[in-house]
């Protein structure tokens, strides 16, 4: 059965590599934040009447089309390349991005264009933890946490990895981007972590691109439900995920009270 890989693929290296990697990933984060947010800021600003136009007309779903066709693919483009960069960046949001989607391209193209773009970035993350090391990961993710994940032993094999991934990427409200970064640390091959989360984002995905939908055909009631199923799936999943931590806890303090008692 293969076995997970060791912790941080930078542990024998010198610490002041990982640092070096930690501040670089940092200051690259900020910068693309910060020219997102100046690419969302020009494009409101140049838009704003026709956006308007779209939010308050009779049918704002058709309006929507209409100035969605106007960029041709590269409205698509962009999309994906936001997606893709909330991957990346594991301190951004990606609900907004699921929702705008819903509402420009509809709830399941939106869906799939959100999916393209969580395939781009997660490969683009496995492949940078590989190549650089535990160093990114703490750019983005506090030293403990990761520890505390690592050291769940049902990541310890491939099997059980890949059942936890499908679990943990399926339930809204778990720290999915977290789980990304650490994924080179698990036993799961990378084309394999990629297909399983990618199928297990899909549900939650397409229920909020829906929600942007009916928020922007106006309507509330159905983008209410939608959310309200979002936040049931994200109390569930809470439960699950310190029940999780619980019994880990457990095993472990009946591992050491074992093991003091052989060596006694």
């Amino acid at each position: 059965m293969k076995e997970r890989r060791p912790y941080g693929k930078d542990c024998s290296s010198q610490m002041g590599h990982r640092e070096t990697v930690k501040r670089a990933a940092t200051w690259a984060a900020w910068g693309i934040i910060i020219l997102m947010a100046l690419f969302l800021t020009g494009f409101l600003w140049i838009h704003w009447e026709a956006l308007c136009h779209v939010f308050t007309s009779g049918d704002p779903s058709a309006a929507m089309r209409d100035f969605i066709a106007g960029f041709g693919v590269w409205g698509a483009l962009i999309l994906v390349l936001f997606q893709t960069l909330q991957i990346v960046v594991a301190i951004l949001p990606g609900e907004p991005i699921e929702l705008a989607a819903g509402m420009m391209y509809g709830g399941f193209p939106g869906a799939l264009l959100c999916l393209a773009g969580v395939l781009l970035g997660t490969y683009t993350v496995f492949f940078a933890v590989q190549k650089l090391g535990s160093g990114l990961i703490a750019a983005f993710h506090g030293e403990s946490r990761l520890k505390r994940l690592h050291n769940l032993r049902v990541f310890r094999y491939e099997k059980n990895a890949e059942l936890l991934t499908f679990i943990l990427f399926l339930i809204p409200g778990l720290p999915k981007d977290f789980f990304t970064f650490v994924a080179p640390l698990t036993p799961i091959g990378i084309h394999r972590f990629v297909l399983i989360s990618t199928l297990a984002r899909a549900p939650g995905m397409l229920i909020t691109t829906y929600a942007g939908k009916s928020l922007l055909e106006g309507n509330l009631v159905l983008a209410g439900c939608l959310y309200g199923l979002l936040g049931l799936s994200a109390l569930i999943s809470l439960l699950f995920y310190r029940q999780l931590l619980k019994r880990e806890r457990a095993d472990e303090k009946q591992g050491a009270a074992e093991t003091n008692t052989n060596h006694n």
